[in-house]
């Protein structure tokens, strides 16, 4: 028998025994459904925190902080210090090695500022192009602040993407004006929104409501002196450690042996939460894959049930074929390829509802959840090795049956 009439013969199968094929089918369904379900969702929630972590922008990050000493006698040291200045940042690049980039900011705190005919406070920062990559702040609008406005002192702003939807909605905000502190300014970017639904913490949602504008603008019109807030630093993630120890060298020769600075290595932090997020990952992988893996094995059962019974069923016309010549392979090759018939037919099925509940799933996710083309491959992978593995001894018995016998059994 070819394997096209094996195929036409066990569908006809199922059709004549819809009940029975459907219970059959249950487990195979329940199973490849969860492998395309647990691919596609694990690895569309991998994908958003990934995004939600690189959107906090603290990957192999220092930030240095203005740090008050307890002790009277280190506070009388620290009467000798410019203080955090953005003059560090010539020792700073005289000296880093280890350390890729450093960029001061300045944080202004709650101003008044009137855009599109509102008046509001709003947090507004100075900043350096210098920052915006640290922060992995780029503009989807417009552009970032560029060195010459730095250099310039220029009267431009950044709009975080959650202020300029709420004051400018589906308007133009680049190229319109606004007032910071009674000083007009020009929208020359709009960010792009940072975080997911996954991760959205306050500090992304307060970054998404800012204005930022060049830090030497800010010194000038806001502050009147050099001072900075803080120094963000930027080095390798698997050298933060000696990033650390080369941020604290060179801020204390900066600042003439006096340490009135504190030095918060985030990115270690942030290394930390990634372990955590993997470990998280694996966990789920490992509950669904167990889950999957059941169901899979139930409904192999399933199958070895069903074709058992099919072959008592038909025990006459395995004689009677035999009889005729169909040869032991042939009898085994066509049980076989009935049992992984009706194995792929349930894994048709399960990625069919796979695909579905991922689409629903997708709608929690920004960017939705892509099918994954591996989770497919797995449910038929999965199929055919549960219908090869429930086929073989119900095939091989059919294979057995010695003609004769067969149809006196009948």
């Amino acid at each position: 028998m070819h394997v096209t009439e094996a195929i036409r013969t066990s569908l006809a199968e199922i059709r004549s025994h819809k009940l029975r094929s459907a219970l059959t089918l249950i487990g195979i369904v329940l199973g490849t459904t969860a492998l395309v379900v647990m691919v596609s969702l694990i690895g569309g929630l991998a994908n958003a925190v990934e995004k939600g972590l690189a959107d906090l922008g603290y990957d192999g990050v220092i930030i240095v902080v203005a740090n008050e000493a307890e002790d009277p006698i280190e506070r009388q040291k620290q009467g000798f210090s410019r203080g955090l200045r953005r003059a560090d940042g010539e020792v700073i690049e005289r000296g880093r090695e280890i350390i890729d980039e450093a960029a001061p900011v300045v944080g202004l705190g709650d101003e008044t500022v009137r855009m599109n005919g509102q008046t509001l406070k709003v947090t507004v920062e100075g900043v350096t192009p210098a920052w915006g990559r640290i922060r992995n702040r780029d503009a989807e609008a417009g552009r970032y602040l560029a060195e010459r406005d730095v250099e310039a002192r220029a009267t431009v702003a950044l709009l975080g993407h959650t202020l300029k939807e709420d004051i400018f909605g589906s308007e133009e905000a680049v190229g319109r004006e606004i007032l910071i502190g009674g000083v007009r300014f020009r929208i020359v970017g709009v960010l792009r929104h940072f975080g997911t639904r996954q991760v959205n913490d306050d500090e992304m949602r307060r970054d998404n409501s800012k204005v930022y504008i060049p830090l030497t603008t800010a010194q000038k019109y806001f502050l009147g002196e050099d001072l900075v807030h803080a120094w963000a630093f930027q080095a390798d993630p698997l050298k933060l450690e000696d990033a650390q120890g080369e941020a604290e060298a060179l801020m204390r020769r900066s600042h003439r042996g006096i340490t009135d600075f504190k030095v918060e290595n985030i990115g270690e932090e942030i290394l930390r939460v990634r372990g955590e997020v993997d470990e998280l990952v694996m966990n789920w992988r490992i509950v669904l894959a167990s889950i999957a893996g059941i169901s899979l094995l139930v409904g192999g059962i399933g199958i070895f049930s069903v074709m058992q019974i099919s072959i008592g069923e038909r025990t006459y016309e395995i004689g009677l074929r035999k009889s005729m010549g169909a040869t032991d392979p042939e009898i085994f090759g066509q049980f076989l390829v009935e049992s992984v018939s009706l194995s792929l037919v349930g894994g048709m099925l399960g990625a069919a509802l796979g695909y579905g509940i991922t689409m629903l799933a997708g709608q929690a996710f920004e960017d939705g959840l892509p099918i994954s083309p591996t989770g497919l491959l797995l449910a038929a992978a999965f199929a055919i090795v549960i219908g090869l593995g429930a086929g073989v001894y119900p095939a091989l018995r059919a294979s057995r049956l010695h003609p004769v016998d067969a149809i006196r059994a009948a």
